[in-house]
C-alpha cells in the first residue's frame, strides 16, 4: 500500500513538473518575442540616425512577424485632416465643376514631394525567403493589438507602423502580445520621449490616442 501511494505521489510530482515547465516555455517565448520588438527599436533608432533615413518598424498583425523598413527620401509628409470648406462660394454643383475646382486647388498647392518608399533593412534580420516578411515573433505568440501615436484607434488586423526619425525622435507605442493559454499576455511600451522600449505584465494601453493628423506611409496596402 505504501509503495502505491509513493507511486501516485512521483506521478503527481513529474505531472506537475511537465505542466510548470510548459507553462515556463511559453512564457520565455512570449518574453523572447518582446525582446525581439524591443531589439528592432533600438535598431531603429540607430539607424535612422546613422543614415539620416526615416524608419519604421512593421508589425504584421494578420501573420505574427516583424520587420524593419527604411525610407528611401529623408522626407515624409503627414497627410493633412479635412478642413471644412471655408469658401464664400457656393458648392460645385456638377462633376465638371468638382473636378475644375480640384484641378484649380492642385495647382495651386504646386508641386508635391513623391511618395517615399521603404526596403526592409538586412541588419535586423530574416527567417523567410522573401525579406519583406521579416522575423517570426515565435511559436504560439500573436500581437493581439498595436496602438501608436498616429493611430486613433489600436490596431487588432493588418499591418500596423511605428516610425523613427533622425535625430532620435519616435512615437509613444503600445504593443500587445500573448500566447495559447496566457490570455493576459504582455506589452512593449515605447516612449517617445525618450526611445526607450519596456516590457509590461498584461494589456496596456496608450492613455489618449493623437489624431493631429496621419502619416501617408501608414495604409495597410504597402
Amino acid at each position: 500500500m505504501l509503495e502505491v501511494l509513493i507511486v501516485v505521489a512521483l506521478i503527481g510530482i513529474l505531472a506537475g513538473g511537465v505542466v510548470y515547465g510548459s507553462g515556463m516555455v511559453g512564457s520565455s517565448r512570449m518574453r523572447s518575442a518582446g525582446m525581439l520588438i524591443i531589439s528592432g527599436v533600438r535598431i531603429g533608432l540607430t539607424r535612422a540616425n546613422s543614415t539620416g533615413m526615416p524608419v519604421r518598424m512593421v508589425l504584421d498583425l494578420d501573420n505574427d512577424r516583424v520587420l524593419l523598413e527604411e525610407s528611401s527620401t529623408r522626407v515624409m509628409l503627414r497627410v493633412k485632416e479635412e478642413e471644412d470648406n471655408t469658401g464664400g462660394g457656393a458648392e460645385a454643383a456638377t462633376e465638371a465643376e468638382k473636378k475644375a475646382r480640384a484641378e484649380a486647388e492642385r495647382i495651386l498647392e504646386g508641386p508635391r514631394a513623391p511618395r517615399a518608399q521603404f526596403k526592409p533593412v538586412a541588419q535586423f534580420g530574416f527567417d523567410a525567403d522573401d525579406p519583406n516578411q521579416g522575423r517570426e515573433l515565435g511559436a504560439g505568440v500573436h500581437l493581439r493589438q498595436v496602438q501608436t501615436q498616429h493611430d486613433g484607434q489600436p490596431r487588432t488586423e493588418g499591418r500596423a507602423y511605428l516610425y523613427f526619425w533622425p535625430g532620435g525622435g519616435t512615437e509613444h507605442a503600445a504593443i500587445q502580445l500573448t500566447r495559447t493559454g496566457d490570455e493576459e499576455g504582455i506589452t512593449v511600451v515605447v516612449s517617445a520621449l525618450t526611445g526607450r522600449a519596456k516590457i509590461e505584465r498584461g494589456k496596456v494601453e496608450l492613455p489618449e490616442p493623437i489624431s493631429d493628423g496621419d502619416y501617408s506611409e501608414r495604409e495597410d496596402n504597402l
